[in-house]
């Protein structure tokens, strides 16, 4: 598991680096509506495992939202009609469609969770590159939730004595939840000294604590998700990593964080 784990990331780092400082908008676009729209579809996949017609409603809609979002640099119109369009295309779904209302109700909450889950907080990325020193900040809720990650594994696995909430994620402990915060400060000080020398240091360091509680947020929220659908991982496409969900559970919060920090 960590051997494949290393070798992805050994691959993945250096092209995502690539990417975030030197790609086009529309290579930088595609990239991230590529990412939201396999996280919904993993999504999707795990709520309705049986049923398609749910996952493909599911699917158009979100991907609707996605497409209107990585559109421009910035949420505008047509991020606001595309999600007005769902809500109205997921309520249609179950008039239209279906005669057990309230399983159809039940169904319109699941199919807007991803929307907003995947499609619409995943986005973020797309917006904070173009935001000034975007591409550093993007580099920044990476790096941050990456070493997080690390940091609760190599702790947990050997210091983690006591659950923290083991009715949501057995594996989790207390001493992991610490050692995530503590790599996170650690990274969060190397990205300030290489990337954002600008930047005060008690606002890096601020940030980069309730970025690595919200990033735990997410984990533990998709743990939930993941019992509540009955999975152990979101899928498979990263070897030693799981599905894309697992990957970007942890930066979903954070992303939005950042994006809304500097926009203020």
């Amino acid at each position: 598991m960590l051997r494949a784990r290393l070798a992805t990331a050994a691959v993945a780092i250096p092209l995502l680096l690539a990417l975030i400082f030197f790609a086009p908008a529309w290579g930088w676009g595609a990239f991230v509506a590529l990412l939201s729209a396999l996280a919904l579809l993993e999504y999707l996949g795990l709520a309705f495992q049986d049923r398609l017609g749910p996952r493909m409603a599911g699917g158009l809609l979100g991907l609707t939202v996605i497409l209107a979002a990585v559109r421009q640099p910035m949420p505008g119109t047509w991020l606001a009609a595309a999600m007005s369009a769902t809500l109205a295309g997921a309520l249609g779904y179950v008039v239209l469609g279906r005669r057990d209302l309230e399983r159809g109700l039940a169904d319109v909450g699941l199919i807007v969770l991803g929307v907003l889950y995947a499609g619409l907080l995943l986005p973020h990325f797309y917006w904070l590159r173009y935001l000034p020193d975007g591409p550093a900040w993007v580099t920044f809720v990476i790096a941050i939730a990456m070493a997080g990650d690390s940091g609760g594994y190599f702790v947990g696995h050997a210091f983690g004595r006591h659950k923290l909430i083991p009715h949501v994620s057995p594996g989790k402990t207390v001493e992991g939840a610490v050692g995530i915060v503590a790599f996170s400060l650690l990274m969060a000080a190397a990205v300030k000294v290489i990337l954002l020398r600008d930047r005060d240091w008690t606002e890096i360091l601020i940030l980069a604590t309730v970025m690595s509680v919200l990033g735990q947020i997410g984990d533990l929220g998709e743990s939930v998700m993941k019992r509540s659908f009955g999975a152990k991982e979101s899928g498979a496409l990263l070897p030693g990593h799981g599905g894309v969900l697992d990957r970007i559970d942890s930066l979903l919060f954070p992303v939005a964080l950042v994006y809304y920090y500097l926009l203020t």
